[in-house]
């Protein structure tokens, strides 16, 4: 191999390096979506998660329940016994469909 065929070969191997795709994530593949969408902004709006929202009121109805029953309070003439019974009793939703 002489010099020009080794400097050739350098070059390809420059350029192969310039432009190669290796560390580059592909447009098109759907898990890469989030990084283009931080590069080149979202496609409407995002949506927002409400969950946490959620939970925190589910624990607040929760800590106000269990601090009834233990106190043996009632709020709005409804004491804990009335709700654990209204969970507990079995709904006919076809009644509820004619009711409404």
């Amino acid at each position: 191999m002489n010099d020009s065929e080794k400097r050739r070969r350098e070059l390809l191997e420059q350029t192969r390096q310039r432009y190669s795709d290796y560390w580059t994530p592909p447009a098109i593949h759907p898990r890469y979506s989030g990084s283009y969408n931080r590069l080149y902004g979202g496609e409407g709006e995002e949506n927002v998660s409400t969950f946490g929202a959620r939970v925190f009121v589910c624990l607040l109805l929760f800590a106000a329940f269990v601090t009834m029953d233990m106190k043996k309070q009632e709020v709005f003439h409804v004491g804990s016994d009335r709700i654990v019974k209204e969970i507990t009793t079995d709904l006919d939703v076809a009644e509820v469909w004619k009711n409404l």
